[in-house]
């Protein structure tokens, strides 16, 4: 597989970068503290953080962070991208001490959405505190948990992702919006999954995974009891079986806060599954009603001088 082990962090831009202290600290017990510039570091493991929301003019996915073992496997990462014919950036030391890591490049995935690469990400060992006593969240190896992208094209995104970044695809889910490939980099069911809507480009949603299925339970009361809406009802999923629910973020997309996920133990052993409605399958096992929100800020239109 890809040298890539896991997604390391989430930068994303809101004008609402202030209110996402309240929002991930009293409802789904993460840790968070606000920089002199207004940025919110957004913790829920020893790392130094795991999501940046810094502040903008709009709601705009800024970068996602690939973590990388050590020095030889980002040396690694960057020569086989580069083979491939993809452009990459060793960015300056500066930039990597201002994302807390030994050393970071970068590149683009066939859309512009800006990726780093990282090894030797800062660590503040067993600071981690939630705020509530049951807070604790798989994480290690597994990376944050997963994001999900909305792409104008499934198939060019999956030619990069799968074909140049070496990420291995667990599931296809097509529920009559658009088809889901759902890719991992480690044991975690994914990591990625990328949501092919022709004309649509941005950031649906990131998942946080709680150890305890009652931290999900309780969340999910507090939730409900907040101004916060909830974009789908708890369920558990047939893909990634994860018992979850969906809260819309202050910064338009989602936050999925679950537990009891799928874990791929067996990588080669795992063969691809296709879940698809025009064929009576179900993506849902039970729940998850999803709800009629307003179109998601965190996605624009693709091209975007094609829709002015």
């Amino acid at each position: 597989m890809t040298p890539i082990h896991s997604l390391g962090y989430v930068a994303f831009q809101s004008p609402r970068a202030d209110e996402w202290p309240r929002f991930a600290t009293e409802v789904f017990g993460l840790e968070s503290e606000q920089d002199e510039s207004g940025a919110v570091n957004l913790r829920w493991d020893d790392r130094m953080y795991r999501m940046r929301i810094e502040p903008g003019p709009d709601d705009r996915l800024l970068h996602l962070g690939w973590e990388t073992s050590n020095r030889t496997d980002f040396a690694a990462a960057i020569d086989d991208l580069r083979g491939k014919g993809v452009e990459v950036v060793e960015e300056p030391a500066e930039l990597a001490d201002a994302r807390r890591v030994s050393a970071l490049a970068s590149f683009s995935d066939p859309f512009g959405v800006r990726h780093e690469l990282f090894w030797g990400p800062g660590h503040m060992d067993r600071t981690f505190r939630g705020q509530r006593a049951t807070s604790s969240f798989i994480t290690g190896d597994q990376g944050l948990g997963h994001a999900v992208l909305i792409v104008p094209d499934l198939e060019i995104a999956s030619q990069f992702y799968e074909g140049t970044l070496g990420f291995k695809c667990s599931d296809i889910v097509d529920v009559g919006i658009g088809p889901m490939a759902f890719l991992r980099c480690n044991p975690r069911h994914h990591s990625l999954a990328i949501w092919g809507i022709p004309g649509s480009l941005g950031l649906n949603h990131v998942m946080v995974e709680s150890t305890d299925i009652d931290d999900v339970g309780r969340a999910y009361d507090l939730a409900q009891r907040s101004e916060y809406e909830i974009s789908a009802s708890l369920g558990r999923h047939a893909g990634d079986e994860q018992l979850s629910f969906y809260t819309r973020t202050p910064s338009g997309f989602d936050l999925e806060f679950g537990a009891d996920s799928l874990v791929i133990d067996d990588d080669d052993a795992w063969s691809m599954r296709r879940i698809d409605r025009r064929w009576g399958n179900r993506s849902e096992i039970w729940g998850h009603q999803f709800r009629p929100l307003p179109p998601q800020s965190s996605v624009h239109a693709y091209p975007a001088e094609a829709h002015q």
